[in-house]
């Protein structure tokens, strides 16, 4: 009877350990979903920011040419559209880095969630191993 338990209780130890693998592989799945989502969301910044820039200097320019400056003669507002597409390249790659480093930090944490997956199955691995070996010496059995 008490070889029949340790039997019963390996199997179920193996089993926790896959269940518990299995468990670490969706929440790498998951993390990888959000960098994706991270990647996508960087590049829909980057466009709504763009499309500022753009807004921008056309609004500049029917200001400048509303008080009769000719577009593209002016060097003050040629100054001024230098700066507003200054400020949207250095906003862009503000943007483009902070979509990096929000990926970055989900793919690093699904990496993470597979390794310990693999440990637990390691674990549940060893623990079965060493327990058929004990049942097979006779360790334990009444």
């Amino acid at each position: 009877m008490g070889m029949g338990l340790q039997v019963a209780g390996l199997v179920l130890s193996f089993q926790a350990a896959q269940m518990q693998k299995q468990a670490y592989e969706a929440e790498a799945q998951a993390q990888e979903e959000q960098a994706e989502m991270a990647k996508i969301q960087a590049a829909q910044q980057e466009v709504e920011r763009n499309r500022r820039l753009r807004l921008q200097l056309a609004s500049l320019g029917t200001n400048m040419s509303a008080q009769g400056v000719a577009i593209g003669t002016s060097p003050s507002v040629l100054a001024l559209a230098d700066d507003e597409k200054k400020i949207a390249k250095e906003d862009i790659a503000s943007i483009r880095l902070m979509g990096l480093s929000n990926r970055r930090r989900y793919e690093v944490g699904a990496a993470g969630s597979r390794a310990a997956g693999r440990a637990a199955q390691l674990g549940g691995f060893a623990k079965t191993i060493g327990g058929a070996y004990s049942i097979g010496q006779g360790v334990g059995t009444a």
